[in-house]
């Protein structure tokens, strides 16, 4: 019994050592194949790291772009206030000089029109005083 106890550790011992070897073989064969995916993916990202990094600089200049072109938006925005107060101050301005105009045509109409009847008063004045007397020396 000894010797069949024994024989059966020898062969459980045996095929451990068999299947341990396969097993080692087997994970060899799976670390290369792991270290040939490791150097492929590192060769493959290598360049997308590179593009990647392209792609962010890329993205920081136009975003600087555009805070440059946001602020020369708000810049714009002002100066266009700014003429939009001028314009109302030179209306503003344009329409005090219109009522000015306006209160002098009407004060020149006034005057022109007072002077008229004035001169009319004074020509039918005179032409009466001066028909006055030629009718009135004739009488006389």
């Amino acid at each position: 019994m000894n010797t069949i106890l024994l024989g059966l550790i020898v062969f459980g011992f045996t095929a451990g050592v068999v299947i341990f070897i396969v097993v080692m073989i087997e994970l060899k064969g799976a670390v290369k194949e792991l270290k040939e995916l490791i150097r492929t993916t590192e060769k493959s990202i290598k360049p997308t790291l590179i593009e990647l990094q392209g792609t962010l600089k890329s993205l920081r200049n136009f975003t600087d772009n555009i805070n440059e072109v946001a602020e020369d938006v708000r810049d714009f925005s002002d100066s266009v206030r700014g003429v939009s107060e001028s314009v109302r101050t030179a209306s503003e301005n344009v329409r005090r000089v219109s009522e000015m105009v306006g209160d002098m045509s009407s004060l020149a109409r006034v005057e022109a029109s007072s002077m008229k009847a004035g001169v009319r008063a004074s020509c039918q004045a005179f032409l009466k005083s001066l028909f006055g007397q030629h009718k009135g020396q004739s009488k006389e």
